[in-house]
């Protein structure tokens, strides 16, 4: 039985995995749902970040059983939106999300004397402020 602190962990682990599943599908979704000049652009774009969400589901699931955890596959659902402009604004705000749920969970990880874990956290910090970034970027150009 982990004890508490852990257990908040694999608790904060587990809300962060079925994010990071429903990013992907809405990723994927939105990608094949994009008409137009911005397929040629934006769809690969998309698609390109459901399979970093892919990356960041498996590392998650490992996490979670390392721990002593059972990953859970389950999302909420997705926006189903057809308006380019609401998709990414959509992903901006998830992708915001990810990035203070995930310095939360790095707080505890370094509690529970996770350090690799904290450091690989980190990392995910980082690139979903890349992904932020990027969103931000193109919301920036719309008129």
């Amino acid at each position: 039985m982990a004890d508490r602190k852990t257990q908040k962990l694999l608790e904060g682990l587990q809300s962060d995995l079925e994010r990071e599943l429903k990013g992907m599908l809405q990723y994927t979704y939105q990608a094949s749902m994009i008409l137009g000049v911005g397929s040629l652009s934006i769809s690969p774009y998309l698609r390109q970040e459901g399979m970093e969400e892919l990356k960041h589901i498996g590392f998650l699931c490992d996490q979670i059983v390392a721990l002593g955890g059972t990953p859970k596959l389950t999302t909420q659902k997705f926006s189903e939106t057809r308006d380019l402009k609401t998709m990414l604004e959509n992903d901006l705000d998830a992708e915001r999300e990810s990035i203070l749920e995930y310095r939360e969970r790095v707080k505890q990880a370094d509690a529970t004397g996770e350090v690799g874990l904290k450091m690989r956290l980190e990392e995910l910090i980082a690139e979903e402020t890349d992904h932020m970034r990027q969103l931000e970027r193109i919301l920036r150009g719309w008129v």
